[in-house]
């Protein structure tokens, strides 16, 4: 997370400042902020979120929060990453991305700008963000007789109008700068529940304008999902041991091609270069933990790195710092000898 404002280019050229920077600390408004992926901070309203970088280098991440009386709205400056989210609510939960450019795969399915996420009760999502968002979510406490699609513990992705998300857009734009400027508007009889119902207003027509997905690619990307979740637990259960493409395939009865296509389809990326982001992130959580063995060599080769070298740089491209340095900080931050 970020304390430096994030500057973003629009079609122009010009440079503008995020909506996310604009925003201050109020009555209702609570802005989260934290200096690097080391001391990153989730949204705990939404879940349970694990977060693997894709790149540490000028990391800038940050979430705002508005409680309301019904719901609660959450903008967030991403960056680029895997995650893997495990989302609750009593309610329902959505999310969208509140700008054109931005973009994300959300179950294998690619997310853009005239789309949300709609999650009722509880349901996990693999989701791969190739680069920084920004993007809100409004978690209701109850939804009650709206018509809404979707079952019970599922999450869906549902195309809808550019028009209709623009408008929800510049709702949620409009509350949380109401609320982060001018707070003692809020407090007036009534403007709660009037913000409540223009969401839900706008939401509603989202909804009804709604595009859906064809049942074959649905039924596709469930069952890579359900492939990709299963490699994931093999791969934690295995952790240290040298897995070899063919032997882990086997393991599931598909073929490595499969295999390969479940992960680019939710990874966004080649079975080999997931499962190396894992091992790296590994060395990482080992090195700031100072765990036994303490040598960063050991610590590779028990990864699966015997290149020490490519190592290196491998670590230093997604880092943003050469291991020796992970390590030197951790142990400074222990009170051990460097």
């Amino acid at each position: 997370m970020f304390v430096v404002a994030t500057i973003a280019a629009d079609d122009s050229g010009e440079r503008r400042v995020s909506l996310l920077d604009e925003l201050v600390d109020s009555e209702f408004v609570k802005i989260s902020r934290s200096p690097d992926f080391d001391n990153l901070r989730s949204i705990d309203g939404l879940g349970e979120a694990n977060s693997i970088p894709l790149d540490c280098r000028e990391f800038a991440a940050s979430f705002a929060s508005l409680r309301l009386n019904g719901c609660t709205i959450y903008l967030q400056r991403t960056f680029p990453r895997i995650l893997q989210m495990q989302y609750s609510t009593a309610g329902a939960i959505v999310g969208l991305l509140m700008e054109d450019a931005a973009s994300l795969i959300l179950n294998g399915q690619e997310a853009r700008g005239a789309a949300f996420l709609l999650v009722k009760g509880k349901a996990k999502c693999e989701i791969v963000e190739p680069q920084p968002n920004l993007v809100a979510f409004v978690n209701f406490d109850t939804i009650d007789d709206r018509g809404w699609p979707g079952e019970i513990d599922s999450a869906q992705v549902i195309a809808t109008e550019p028009d209709k998300v623009d408008a929800l857009r510049t709702t949620l734009r409009d509350a949380l700068h109401l609320a982060s400027h001018s707070p003692d508007t809020l407090v007036q009889t009534g403007v709660i529940e009037c913000i409540e119902e223009s969401i839900l207003q706008a939401l509603d027509l989202a909804m009804a304008a709604a595009s859906p997905a064809t049942e074959s690619r649905r039924l596709s990307l469930s069952h890579y999902l359900s492939l990709v979740q299963k490699f994931d637990e093999f791969v934690a259960v295995n952790a240290g041991k040298t897995l070899y493409s063919a032997d882990v395939a086997r393991q599931f009865g598909v073929s490595v091609r499969t295999l390969h296509n479940a992960v680019v389809a939710i990874r966004g990326m080649s079975m080999h270069r997931y499962m190396r982001l894992r091992r790296l992130w590994s060395v990482r959580q080992q090195l700031l933990r100072g765990e036994p063995p303490q040598s960063i060599k050991a610590v590779a080769l028990m990864n699966g790195f015997w290149h020490m070298g490519e190592f290196t740089a491998l670590y230093r491209e997604l880092f943003g710092e050469a291991p020796q340095q992970t390590l030197a900080a951790a142990r400074q931050q222990s009170g051990e000898p460097s």
